[in-house]
Order: C-alpha cells, then structure tokens, then sequence
C-alpha cells in the first residue's frame, strides 16, 4: 500500500495521472416497485442482483478488496425513528433527514473539523440536529487495501425548524447546504472528508468491499425494517485507474456504466453556464458553485450536473435527455417530427456527455432506466406480476419466474424506462418522450434552422497563383496533404486512413514542423470504443451546432429568451462563411490573427483577448478569428492558441457565454484539426486554404465532371455523419 501512494504521488506530480482521467466501466442496474408501495423485498433484490453483478468489478489480489459497489434506498422510517431515539431525542412526525459521511480515519482533529462544519450549516440553515451515529459496519470482510483506507462511516441526523418545509423544497434547502458544507471542508483541504448521500428521501451505502460483502458490511442492510420503493445498485470496474471509496457508486442521483469521452469539454462548458445561472429557488445560486466538484471521475462530474437540474426543478428523465441525448437527424425517417423538435430544443440548451452510457437514476420522483445514443452498453429489463420493474447490465440478475413476467426486453440506443414512483406507474421510452415533447413544444418557434439561409453555392476562391503558394507554404501544407488528405475529402467524402505501422515520430519528438493541433491528437486516441458501423452512423451521429447566448440552465424561460441559430455542420464552406458574416451584420466583428516582427507572440495573444472582450461588452455576438491578413510582414498565430486563449479569457471574465467564437484558418486541412479547433471552443470554421487549393486542384481538371461547388460539398459531407 505504501509503495502504491508513493506511485500514485509521484504520477500525479508529473502529470501522468489525474483524479480526472478516472473512466468506468461497470454492473448498473435497478428494481421499483410498480404499485407505489415500499416492501422489504424491492431492498432484498436489490442486493441480491448486486452481487449478482460481481464479475463486472475487479477483485485485488488480496481476493476482498473490491472497485466499489454500492445500493441507493429510500430512507426505512421506522428503522431511523429508533435510531433518533437512542440519542434521546423524541421524533415528532416530521421528515426525518440524514447524511451518510464518510470522515478521515485516524485524524481525530480533521474528524472534530469535519464534524464542526456539517453542524455549524444545519443550524445556520434553520436545521436541528438530532446527533450523530456511528454506522455499524463489519471491517473483518474487507481486504487489506480497502481496510487500510476505509474512512469512518458515520451519519448525521437532523430535521427542518420549518414544519412547512417539505418534498422538492426540503431536499433544495439540504442540497444547498450540502454544497456550502463541501465548500467548507475544501478551503480546510479536509481531503478525505466525503458526502455519500445528505437528503430527506434516500441514502446511499457504498464501499470498496466485494458486491457480495455489502450486506454483510452494512449491518443495517438485514434489518427487515429497511424498506423501500426502489434499489439503485452499481459494481464498478475502474478502467487503468485506482479505487476509492469515495468513487465507489451509486452516486447522489445517478450509477454510471460507461465513460464520459467528451468531459474535459463538459467540463469548461459547465463553467461557462454557471456565469449565467440564477434561480429565484435557491438561498444564492452562488453556494452551488463550482458545480462539478474539484478533483472528480468524469462519473461523478455527470452525477454533479443531472442533480443540480433536478433540485432546479428538471425532471430526471428530462435531465437525462438534456445531458446524455439521443442522437438525432432530419434524414432520420424513424423519429417521430414532435420527438426532433424536442431533441433540437435540448440540443440548444445544453451540451451532450457524449461517451457509451448505462444509466440507473432518481430524483426522489422518477426512477429511470437509460442508454446512450450509441447503445453500447447493455440494459436489460423485465416486468412482473409482483409488481417490480427489474432493469440491469445482465439478464438473470435475479431469478423471475417466465409465467410472471408481464413484459421483458432490452433498451436501445437512447432509450429510456421509468416508474413514477408515488404512482408506481411505468412509463415506456415513447410515453416519456411524447409528454415531454408536448411539454416544451412553445419553445420551438424560437430556434432558427440557419442550414435555410447559409448555403453552399457559387463558391468562390481567395487567393490563387503564387499568393497561393506562399500561404500553403507558410502553413505547411505540403503536396503530400493535398494528394494524400484532401483529394480523397473532395473526390469519395473519405477520411486519409493510416496503417498501424504508421512510424512518424509523435509531434513533441519529432525534429520536422508539425502544426499545434498535432500535439493534440493523443486527446482523441485514449477510448477503447469499437468504430461505429457506417449503417448506423447516421441514426446515432450528429455534428448539430448552435449558436448565441447560452441562458440560464436553472430557467428555461429565460433560457429561451432570445432567438437559438442551429446549423447541421459547424463547418462552413467560404459562401456559407460570407453568408454567415452578412447575416449577423452588425453583430459580428473579425479579429486579426496574425502579429508582425515589432510584437511578439505573448503581447499578440493579450491584444487579441483585449480585442474579444471589448467585442463583447459591446454587444456583439459572433466573434471572427482569422489570419486571411498575413503577408510578408505579418506572421499568422496558431489558431488553436488563439481560439483557446479567447475562449479561456472570456470564461475568467464571466462573458463567454455572449458570444460564439468562429474561426477562419488556413491551418486546418482535415478532420483531425477541425476537432481540435471545435474542442477549444470554436463553433463554426471556415477553412479557406483547403477550398482555395481545392480549387487550384479543380482548375487542373483533376477532378473529372465534378464541379467546384460539388467538391466543396463533398469535403463538408466527409465531415458529417454517413
């Protein structure tokens, strides 16, 4: 253990590992009852189904010491009325609320600190504390490792003063006080101080024992009065990563079988829309700030995002559309006009964590079921007299009788099942998706499909002859690039393939010029997902980009205050990029990329940022980054450093969210540099030297009876999903 923290310190100190690279992939699953009503018996299969999921997490070689396996319950009343009682307190009916900590063990001041903040909250948010209680637990079941870092478990018992205070509102007010608790304990760097669970309707108990050890850990799971409506169950399987206790799931909302692929995106994105959000719901919307906890898996950053929407008011099978969408196109003949509607609408409000996903979640209303877009991890699910909808990674986690099965099947890509749970009602993918759709239909006549009015014809060139030569020097784009890259995205809409015997040396060893974006392409070369198959690209792909302020993601009325601009591709032809300019007009303002011998880069990069945020405070809502005005004099800046500087910049400032940032470069030539220009915060780019020798190349009739326009097309679609 001691030669696993020293690696672990030295890793982290040279940047080999991060909290942050942590991916899952696990045994999720859930059982509800379908009549609205607790038994013990949800509970009991709940955890049977668990350890039925055993295998899908790693096992050290201790032979006891798991990945992390977890159950997420309704709070047993009759089982925690006792439990207030024995710290000599009388329960007066009402809701009775409980945290699940986990404490730094062996630190008995960081214990005594820990304490003291969660108590300072509660009583100054109006809270009273019935007192603590040790958690009884059996460490005798635990591995070496997950003993030597087992936190102490305890739980704190408390009530609302505000007898008035009750369901959405009370577990708004424990959430908000959740947050300035971790706020908290972080200025104290209490580091192993955890929140499991902190809420009037449920708990979480979860470790890093076997799945088959939590009943026996958690003394509390065989009392026969822990009772509940629904079991969230998760084995995780931590992929090249380290186990924690606190990473073990389910998390506060949601368990997670997948990986989040785009999460550093996310990630920056979710700073951006914190600068707008406000809620009159809330204390002070500041207290939920950051909302992705420092130092979290991409799991836990996800469950961070979908239980904010919720405690705003969204609900979970919402969140799970706006955060883990279908994928959606109008070729899609398939998908219902009013299901589009409502995925454009999503799409508008907030970016996708896109990545394979299996997911179990509740809100304390809904309890769901789903799949991402992609469906690449399994869900299965079945429907029984008993009324319970069972739903999990495997089939036969428990044993159902077939002649009481009601209904049974798998979810598909994007699919989704839920119980309502005061109702035990279940609600199929389509019932959920109809009533949402219908819910939120009076916000499509704000959305502009701008795919109408920004076209792709008449193209025309910029430069040619030597001036061309000149540019495509100064880029590095070489004949090879031309023949070898850019041929093939004009003639077949075909991405360059290379073969596994590719020797180029990685751009940062490498003693040639390679471009910035080069340096990048690791980021897009970590995932082990299989390639998509060409039939299904299209139903599961989208490239759809939006433009303009991004609102308030608390309010969708203020959310949706302004026009929304979408187009199909963020990549835009040099009429489609004229057409873009003319169309915002006033609204747009183009910064000059380049720099000239009497400033240097670093003074370039401030003058450009400057230049952004005056932009902005001015009103203006499209930024033009180009580097068209190089000359002999002038020398073009790395785009991505620019994009990523202003993106950067404006964030710090509080404005990035006013304004979208578009690019026009003649550094990007393939797919490739497109991503990494979009994954800096580019929303539109314009490459205008690869469609000027595009058409340096056409002019040498080199490309049969296709004309220019055709070629330009073709390169776009290359882009876009098949």
């Amino acid at each position: 253990m001691k030669n696993y923290k020293n690696n672990l310190e030295l890793l982290s100190k040279n940047h080999v590992y991060s909290h942050e690279m942590e991916h899952d992939a696990c045994g999720v699953g859930l059982i509800a009852s379908t009549e609205g009503k607790k038994s013990r018996a949800v509970v009991e299969h709940g955890i049977e189904a668990l350890k039925a999921v055993w295998h899908r997490g790693a096992v050290d070689a201790d032979g006891k010491t798991g990945d992390g396996a977890g159950i997420h319950l309704e709070i047993p009343k009759d089982f925690f009325i006792e439990k207030i009682q024995v710290t000599g307190h009388h329960h007066d009916n009402s809701e009775i609320c409980v945290g699940m900590i986990f404490l730094p063990k062996n630190d008995y001041s960081s214990q005594e600190n820990s304490k003291t903040i969660v108590e300072s909250e509660l009583t100054k948010n109006d809270f009273n504390i019935y007192g603590w209680r040790q958690v009884p637990v059996n460490p005798k079941v635990l591995g070496e490792k997950a003993l030597q870092t087992m936190p102490e478990i305890i739980q704190v018992l408390f009530k609302s003063n505000n007898p008035n205070l009750l369901d959405k509102e009370l577990e708004r007010k424990i959430y908000e006080t959740r947050k300035k608790i971790e706020k908290s304990a972080n200025r104290l760097s209490l580091n192993n101080f955890y929140v499991c669970s902190m809420s009037s309707k449920s708990i979480i108990y979860k470790g890093m024992f076997l799945a088959e050890a939590i009943s026996d850990f958690y003394l509390d799971l065989k009392d026969e009065r822990f009772i509940s409506r629904y079991a969230i169950f998760h084995q995780r399987f931590s992929t090249n990563t380290a186990p924690s206790w606190s990473l073990a799931q389910p998390f506060r909302a949601l368990a997670h079988n997948g990986e989040i692929n785009t999460y550093k995106g996310n990630k920056n994105w979710m700073k951006v829309h914190e600068e707008e959000m406000s809620s009159p719901l809330f204390e002070n919307v500041e207290n939920l700030k950051p909302v992705i906890s420092q130092g979290v898996s991409d799991s836990a950053a996800l469950d961070n995002v979908f239980e904010l929407l919720n405690k705003s008011g969204q609900p979970a099978p919402l969140a799970k559309l706006m955060l883990v969408p279908d994928a959606w196109s109008k070729k899609n003949k398939t998908l219902s006009r009013n299901h589009q509607q409502l995925f454009n609408f999503l799409n508008s409000t907030m970016e996708p964590w896109d990545g394979p996903a299996a997911i179990a979640a509740t809100d304390n209303e809904w309890v769901i079921a789903a799949n991402d877009r992609n469906g690449l991890r399994p869900l299965r699910y079945a429907i029984t007299k008993d009324k319970l909808l069972f739903a999990g990674s495997e089939t036969g986690m428990i044993k159902l009788n077939e002649k009481k099965i009601l209904s049974k099947g798998r979810l598909g890509p994007g699919e989704i099942i839920g119980v309502r749970i005061e109702k035990g009602k279940v609600f199929s993918n389509n019932q959920i998706k109809d009533f949402l759709a219908k819910e939120f239909k009076h916000f499509n006549s704000q959305i502009i499909d701008l795919d109408e009015k920004i076209f792709i014809a008449k193209e025309k060139h910029n430069f040619a002859g030597e001036d061309l030569r000149r540019r495509q020097h100064t880029f590095g784009i070489s004949l090879e690039d031309l023949e070898l890259i850019l041929h093939p995205m004009a003639e077949d809409a075909k991405e360059a393939t290379g073969s596994m015997g590719d020797d180029t040396p990685l751009a940062v060893l490498s003693d040639k010029y390679r471009p910035l974006y080069h340096f990048f392409r690791q980021n897009f070369s970590q995932v082990t997902n299989p390639p998509i198959d060409s039939l299904r690209e299209n139903k599961v792909m989208s490239l759809k980009t939006r433009f303009g302020n991004l609102g308030n993601i608390l309010d969708f009325d203020t959310l949706t205050k302004e026009n929304i601009y979408v187009l199909n591709s963020p990549i835009l032809s040099n009429s489609q990029f004229n057409k873009f300019i003319n169309y915002f007009g006033k609204n747009s303002l183009s910064i000059d990329c380049t720099f000239s011998d009497d400033e240097n880069l670093t003074l370039a990069i401030k003058r450009i940022q400057k230049e952004a945020e005056i932009a902005v405070r001015q009103g203006v809502s499209q930024i033009i980054l180009s580097d068209k005005d190089l000359s002999s004099k002038k020398i073009p800046m790395p785009m991505i450093l620019c994009v990523g500087a202003i993106n950067t910049f404006l964030i710090d400032k509080k404005l990035r969210g006013y304004v979208s940032i578009n690019v026009q470069s003649g550094e990007a030539l393939d797919t490739h540099s497109f991503a990494t220009l979009i994954g800096v915060g580019a929303t539109t780019v314009n490459p205008y030297l690869a469609f000027d020798s595009l058409y340096q190349r056409h002019e040498k009739k080199l490309f049969g009876q296709y004309s220019f326009d055709d070629c330009v097309h073709t390169i776009i679609k290359t882009v876009l999903p098949k």
